[in-house]
Order: C-alpha cells, then sequence, then structure tokens
C-alpha cells in the first residue's frame, strides 16, 4: 500500500465511460485510441447473464426455491464457480498468458499459508479478531488451488483453518460484527468448493458452526435492530459487510436449513437496498473516501457475485442504477502517484478485482481493462477473484474518460492533466461533513500530485486504538492529524475548540471543467461559522498543470489564520519569504504567493512542523509525524483575507517564476 502509483503502464486502459451514465462529468481532455475488443460480443453474453429482475423484493421461501431449483441434489460449487468453472479455467490457464501468471501468483500466496499456523480465538486490542480479516483468503486461496491442481495440501491447509474457526466460542458478534461476516463468508466459501472433499462430520461441524456462530447471530442483530441493519446516515461500509457476508455464509448451506438461510438472506437483501445501494446515487460519490469504499464494493460484489451462480439472479441488486456510477469513483480518486487518501484511508494502490465482475455486471469492458491495467501499473499479483472474473474478451479498449469529476454528496472534486501519464499533474480537493463515517475534519483539504511526486499530500489516519478516536463530538477531533491543522487547509482564530464546525455541511457551489483548465470553489462557511462570516476556497487547475488554491475569509473580529500544506519533500524560503522551492527526488516544485493590489498582507513562508499549533490540544499517543513537514503562512490579526497560493511544477532546467500569477477574485473565475 506504500508503493508509488505510476501510470506509465496504461496503454490497455479502458475505460471509455458513456457520458450518458455518468451526468455529472464534464468536458475535460480524453486519451482514446480504437477499440481492439468485439464489445457487441461481450454486451450480448453479459446481457443474458445479468437480465433484468422485475419482480417484487424475494421472500425466504422464492429464494430457497431458486437456490433448490439451480441447484438440484444439493450440487456443489455454487458460489462464484460451478464444477465446469474450475474445469474451464484449468485449460485456460494453459494458453492465457494472464491466467497462466495469476495461477502461479495464486499458488505462491498458496504455499506462504501452507505452514502458518490456524487463526486463534483472540482480540488483541480488545475489539478486532485478526484471524477474522485472514480467514476468508487463507481458505479461498488453498480451496481453489485445490480445485484447480488437486493437489491435497491444499485442501488440506483449508480445513485446518476451517476446523479451528469452528472450534471459536463465537466470531466476535458482539464487539465487531464485521469479523462474524468476514468468517461467515470464508467458512462458506470453503464448504462449497471443498464438498466433496470433506468428511460427514467436518462438512456438520463447518456447517453448524456458520448456522450458529453466523446467521443466528445475524438474525438477531436484525430483530434488535443494531445499528448497521437499519441506520442510513452517515453512509458505512458495514452493512455491505455485515449483510454480505451472511449472505454468502447462507447461501453455502440454504438447501439444508431452508428457513434460517433464507429468512436472513431475504432480511439482508432488503437492508443492504436501504442502507448501500441507494448511497451510489447521484453519481458514485463514497464518503468514507476510497479505501471504505473498496471495503464496502468488497462485500456488495461477493454477495451478488454468490447470488448470480448460485440463484441465477441478484433479484435486480446488480441492476441498480448507482453500481455503474460507483464503479468509477476509485478511478477517479486515484492520481498517477497515489490515492486522495481523506478520511481514514491510505495513500496507496488498493486491489480492486471487483471491477471485473463490475464490468460484466454494467455491460462495460472499459472497466475490465481498467483492473488489468491498475495490475500491471502496481505489479500486482493476481488471485482467486482476478481469475475467477476475468474475461479475456475484454482485455483491451481505451481511454477516453473526462479528465475531471465532482462527486456530489461526497463533495469531492479531482482533476488530472492527462491519463496514461505518470508525470502528470493530479489534483484532489474536497469540501464536506466531519461526521461522515471514518471522516477528518478536513474541509477544504487538497492534495497535488507533479512530475512524478507527491507534493501536497495528506497524512493519513491515527491510531483507531486512541482513547475516544471514534467519539466524533468529543476526543476524535482533539487528535492532530484529524484536525484542520493536520490537513491542507486553514486554521481561523486558532484554540482548544473545534477548528471547524464537524456537523456541518460545505459544498461545492462552483465546478467547471475545460480542456485546457478546471476549477472548483467551496463554500466553507458551515464549516467555519464560529469564526468567519464568510469563507472561500477556490483552487484552479492552470494549464493542467498549476495549481492555484485560494482563499477568501472575512473573520467575525481580527484574528490569527493559518494557511497549512504538509509534504515530505525539503523546503528552501526564498530570502523575503514570498515564495519557497520545494525538492524531492530531483523533482522541484516552485510555490509562490499573490494577494489583491490594494489588499496586501504582510505575509511571509515559514517551514512548520507537522504538529499542534501551541493553543490546540495535543494528547499523549498520536503518530509521530517524522518527515512530514509544513510550508505555511500566518496572517497576524486580519479581519479581511484574500490569499492566493501558487504551485509550478518545474522541468529540468527551468527556471523558477519571478513571482506568482496576478491575483483574481474568486468572483472572476469563470
Amino acid at each position: 500500500m506504500a508503493a508509488k502509483r505510476h501510470w506509465n503502464r496504461l496503454p490497455a486502459l479502458c475505460l471509455a465511460l458513456c457520458l450518458a451514465a455518468l451526468p455529472a462529468c464534464s468536458e475535460g481532455t480524453d486519451d482514446a485510441v480504437p477499440v481492439k475488443t468485439d464489445k457487441a460480443e461481450a454486451r450480448t453474453k453479459a446481457e443474458a447473464e445479468f437480465a433484468p429482475y422485475t419482480g417484487a423484493p424475494p421472500d425466504a421461501a422464492r429464494i430457497i426455491a431458486d437456490l433448490e431449483e439451480r441447484n438440484p441434489e444439493r450440487r456443489h460449487p455454487r458460489l462464484y464457480a460451478s464444477a465446469d468453472t474450475f474445469e474451464r479455467l484449468k485449460e485456460q490457464a494453459k494458453s492465457d498468458p494472464l491466467l497462466r501468471k495469476w495461477y502461479g501468483d495464486l499458488r505462491k500466496a498458496a504455499d506462504k499459508t501452507l505452514s502458518k499456523p490456524v487463526g486463534v480465538y483472540e482480540t488483541p486490542d480488545g475489539r478486532r479478531m485478526l484471524s477474522a480479516r485472514d480467514a476468508r483468503p487463507v481458505i479461498e486461496q488453498n480451496a481453489m488451488m485445490y480445485r484447480l491442481s488437486g493437489e491435497a495440501k491444499y485442501a488440506e491447509r483449508a480445513v485446518r483453518e476451517m476446523t479451528a474457526l469452528a472450534a471459536f466460542p463465537d466470531w466476535n458478534h458482539a464487539k465487531e460484527f464485521l469479523n462474524t461476516a468476514e468468517i461467515a463468508a470464508g467458512m462458506g466459501i470453503g464448504y462449497d468448493w471443498l464438498y466433496d472433499y470433506l468428511t460427514p462430520e467436518q462438512r456438520d461441524a463447518v456447517r453448524g458452526a456458520i448456522v450458529e456462530k453466523g446467521l443466528r447471530k445475524a438474525l438477531d442483530a436484525h430483530n434488535g435492530k443494531a445499528w448497521w441493519t437499519v441506520r442510513t446516515e452517515p453512509a458505512s461500509n458495514w452493512s455491505a459487510v455485515c449483510n454480505g457476508g451472511i449472505i454468502v455464509g447462507a447461501l453455502a448451506i440454504g438447501d439444508e436449513e431452508k428457513g434460517l438461510a433464507g429468512e436472513i438472506i431475504a432480511r439482508s437483501l432488503r437492508s443492504a437496498d436501504s442502507i448501500i445501494l441507494k448511497r451510489w446515487e447521484p453519481d458514485g460519490g463514497w464518503s468514507e473516501g476510497p479505501g471504505y469504499w473498496r471495503y464496502m464494493m468488497e462485500y456488495a460484489v461477493s454477495y451478488m457475485a454468490a447470488m448470480q451462480t448460485a440463484l441465477g439472479t441478484t433479484y435486480g441488486h446488480a441492476q441498480t442504477p448507482g453500481l455503474h456510477k460507483t464503479a468509477y469513483f476509485p478511478v477517479y480518486a486515484t492520481g498517477p502517484q497515489g490515492t486522495f487518501n481523506f478520511g481514514d484511508n491510505d495513500s496507496g494502490k488498493m486491489k480492486i478485482p471487483e471491477l471485473f465482475w463490475l464490468a460484466k455486471a454494467t455491460n462495460d469492458p472499459q472497466l475490465s481493462a481498467f483492473r488489468i491495467a491498475m495490475m500491471e501499473d502496481a505489479k500486482q499479483a493476481g488471485g482467486v477473484y482476478d481469475m475467477l472474473w476475468y474475461d479475456p474478451k475484454w482485455r483491451e479498449a481505451a481511454v477516453s474518460l473526462p479528465t475531471d469529476r465532482y462527486f456530489r454528496s461526497a463533495e469531492l472534486v479531482t482533476m488530472r492533466g492527462r491519463w496514461n501519464d505518470a508525470s502528470t499533474a493530479f489534483v484532489g480537493f474536497k469540501a464536506g461533513t466531519a461526521v461522515a463515517s471514518h471522516s477528518h475534519s478536513d474541509i477544504g483539504q487538497f492534495v497535488f500530485h507533479a512530475g512524478g511526486e507527491q507534493w501536497a499530500i495528506d497524512p493519513g489516519k491515527e491510531n483507531y486504538n486512541l482513547p475516544g478516536y471514534f467519539n466524533y463530538d468529543k476526543e476524535r477531533y482533539t487528535y492532530y492529524r484529524l484536525r484542520p491543522e493536520g490537513h491542507n487547509t486553514l486554521v481561523i482564530g486558532p484554540d482548544k475548540q473545534f477548528q471547524q464546525n464537524p456537523a456541518s455541511m460545505s459544498k461545492i457551489a462552483s465546478f467547471v471543467s475545460k480542456p485546457n483548465e478546471a476549477f472548483a470553489i467551496a463554500d466553507m462557511l458551515p464549516a467555519y461559522s464560529r469564526t468567519a462570516d464568510a469563507a472561500w476556497r477556490g483552487v484552479k487547475f492552470a494549464d493542467r498543470k498549476r495549481l492555484i488554491v485560494e482563499d477568501e475569509i472575512r473573520a467575525k473580529a481580527p484574528s490569527d489564520v493559518w494557511w497549512f500544506m504538509h509534504t515530505k519533500a525539503s523546503i528552501e524560503l526564498s530570502a523575503d519569504g514570498k515564495s519557497a522551492l520545494l525538492t524531492q527526488n530531483g523533482k522541484r516544485l516552485w510555490v509562490g504567493m499573490a494577494f489583491p493590489k490594494q489588499a496586501s498582507l504582510p505575509a511571509a513562508f515559514q517551514v512548520t512542523e507537522a504538529k499542534p499549533l501551541p493553543e490546540s490540544p495535543n494528547p499523549k499517543g498520536q503518530t509521530d509525524n517524522t518527515g512530514i513537514r509544513k510550508l505555511s503562512v500566518k496572517l497576524e490579526g486580519v479581519a479581511d483575507a484574500r490569499i492566493a497560493v501558487e504551485l509550478v511544477p518545474l522541468a529540468n532546467g527551468e527556471p523558477a517564476p519571478a513571482a506568482a500569477s496576478e491575483y483574481v477574485p474568486l468572483s472572476e473565475w469563470k
């Protein structure tokens, strides 16, 4: 996750997106080459697999009837693959170079687990069971290797893991139901794929554990209206993971435990529909950030794909209008050097095999090619679901995707110079709220990549086990990395209180995308209403190279105003402090400031440590931000502050600008 992202290996990237499907996209620039696949053939196949569902939401009886019709005589495997699927994969891996490589990757991954001890029943931090997160990969990697190779050592390794999990007193349902769902899914997959290998006694033990420690606990949660079964605000990955994992486990044993399995599947589907599927509108954004989008989508696709093979239908879930839109959220949230990691997210590269399945579900081969390009770019190993969902017919297509995107409700904007270019510039900018799940108090945050480097960065998440980390009303926003001063935004009138109103919602007021430039303007007054009467921030991607960050602030009373930008680059200040030269890995970035002609302020850049201001709280146990520094500006005792900071990437030998571009008021940005 820590490696840099390089986009120079994207000639196979297929992202030619129908603009009608993404109404929020603006013009931007396109980089297109002819499509090489037979899209008509691919779409015909996908349309047959994902025929529209027009019926009512299914009840328990309907679900079990469909399961038995699709799998007569309790036929296994049924989750994601049939016996014929595995036989076809064996043959395809002999001739298809990607499948052959991924088969080798899968063998290496499974081999590493052969001598690894089975999971143990423990929660090191008092809440989370680490073995639950590992259980599913261990089981499915080894079970699939057995199906493809016939080597019993892999089946035995999966069975050892399943036997250990079945013997646990519980699957941590009381502390972290995510763990329960993860184990239920892994056990269901192992039961299904290894059904013929398991002894009757082993089947009974695994099935019994799925029932007692998974399905019954899920039914209890639904009956008790556990928050993840009913709460729609704020959006959370929990509903997808908890409901999705339980559905997978229930489908594996549904024709043996008909009443319970049918009931919990029906109720889980209703819960996921109301909480998750509807949150993909209006245009696919996810307020928890890209990493938690990935976790949510892993289990949303898990249950839909399992239903597609086990039942022959998703009962309309795969036809959810927002599904196609949200499939592109990680595309836009990823820059050439990493992910825009707002909130509790990492900036590294994501593994998203679900894009292969989403390509089929949405009839969009471009998503499939994008997944391949990501793997090649990041040198990622192939895995279980890459092999199961990959379709060689959909490998190659063109990049014909707008370069800029505004995701409403998430209040997120991304802009880039080009696709397919590791050195291109990229801008991420967000407004939004600090009470979204896993959010930070980061209204006005921006990141900037250029020349193959990340210049303006988000330091990232804190330690989840710090006291009160998830208490949004109290301790959470005492931690530096979660406060505005821990981001690339403003602090107005620093004190020990919340520097932004966490319950507020700040909107992107204007978003314009044109071939040569793009900009977004956020009205941040809701966030700064305690200290300001007006607070606007605009980010302009000028010439698709330079970034201008412009702020217009009217404070309630004369106040100190801090402007911050976090970076890992070395910083050299000019003699007058009006500019700075950042260097990193032999690359350079010039930064300058500008003010209105009649309202210049006595300001200078300074280099400060990535730590709390003297006025701020500073609880113990926080992450040491060694290697991160801040380019800062302090405006002292101002009531009306207007400042533009310009970031200019410099090519080798290119002289630095003599001064920043002339200040242009936000009202004149057109």
